[in-house]
């Protein structure tokens, strides 16, 4: 019996240790086109953040305006098909404007070059 209570034990800490490691590395939210489209001018970011996450990146504009960078990246297997790059215009804690931009991978020669988009590009 004392071997098998051990034996719980150690799995039981180590459920642990992988949750809290899982825990110190965080990454940029996903938004879809669907989350993007359900924004509405007026909300505020502190909701968006707890709903969606951190964003990518934020970027600082003229006059106390943010710009919040949110990517959702398309892919296939192991290519990038396509990036969107939704951005949410942010003043004093509430959006007051968004747009999006796509972005594709650059196009290859496929006899002289290597695949450039494998296993991604940044």
């Amino acid at each position: 019996m004392g071997t098998n209570s051990n034996y719980l034990k150690q799995l039981l800490l180590l459920c642990l240790a992988f949750l809290s490691l899982s825990g110190c590395f965080s990454r940029a939210a996903l938004m879809t086109y669907s989350d993007y489209d359900k924004i509405q001018v007026g909300t505020p970011i502190s909701k968006l953040q707890s709903e969606i996450g951190k964003p990518y990146a934020i970027h600082n504009k003229e006059g106390g305006i943010e710009e919040y960078e949110y990517i959702e990246r398309i892919d296939s297997g192991n290519n990038i098909i396509a990036e969107n790059h939704y951005f949410l215009i942010v003043e004093n804690g509430k959006v007051i404007g968004k747009y999006m931009k796509r972005e594709r991978p650059p196009a290859y020669d496929l006899i002289y070059q290597e695949e450039p988009n494998y296993p991604g590009y940044p």
